[in-house]
């Protein structure tokens, strides 16, 4: 990766940061409280009760419960491949999230919303856990495989597609079963997304023999 590209990525966390920052000293404005109501109340009347087992399902998804299991397997996958850094970085990436998120809502302390919850929380509202931490570990496998299958734009673009898909579905159930405000999930969006471009940023430092894209050598054969 370039100098410049390095540029970009850190200009880009820091206007993430920036936004996020609007909104933590926002979210409590009457209009903001307004707009949350607004889009609670659309979903609902939308989406009706037939999309409570499908979100309870994505919300699912988007836990400790499939992210863990998931760290730990690219963990073996990584380690076994040699890729040291790679797997220090993972960790690194959805360990730290999730500490950042328990910090940020600790500081902030917004209750959840006065709606019934159709799924069990016990943290605080601000930022959505489950948006910050998804966007950082799904959005930093999806990039690696980008990196993987960078030779086939095809199916790299249906990777981001997909993971940009899942993420918002995710942010989406946390609204619709009545655990976050909607400022929660973008603010969570924010977050999440600066420590996905951090993720990134680190990456591109990491030993060029552990990268994706390194392709290898091409054998000549031997004129006889």
């Amino acid at each position: 990766m370039t100098v410049h590209q390095r540029q970009v990525l850190l200009s880009c966390m820091i206007i993430s940061v920036v936004l996020f920052v609007l909104i933590a000293l926002n979210f409590k404005e009457p209009l903001m409280l307004n707009f949350g109501e607004w889009v609670q109340s659309y979903l609902y009347d939308f989406l009706g009760s037939y999309g409570d087992f499908v979100f309870v399902v994505i919300t699912y998804v988007g836990s400790a419960y499939v992210s863990f299991p998931i760290m730990g397997i690219l963990m073996c996958v990584f380690l076994f491949q040699k890729r040291y850094w790679t797997t220090l970085l993972l960790i690194f990436n959805l360990i730290g999230v999730r500490q950042l998120n328990w910090l940020l809502k600790s500081i902030f302390e917004r209750p959840r919303p006065e709606l019934e919850h159709l799924v069990q929380v016990s943290s605080d509202s601000f930022p959505s856990g489950h948006s910050m931490n998804s966007i950082a570990f799904f959005g930093f496998l999806a990039y690696l495989l980008h990196l993987k299958l960078k030779d086939s734009r095809k199916l790299s673009r249906w990777v981001w597609a997909s993971a940009v898909v899942l993420i918002g579905l995710i942010g989406l159930s946390r609204v619709y079963l009545g655990v976050h405000y909607p400022l929660d999930v973008v603010g969570g969006f924010l977050a999440g997304g600066a420590w996905l471009l951090l993720s990134i940023f680190l990456y591109t430092y990491v030993p060029q023999k552990e990268h994706f894209n390194q392709r290898a050598p091409v054998k000549q054969e031997q004129n006889r």
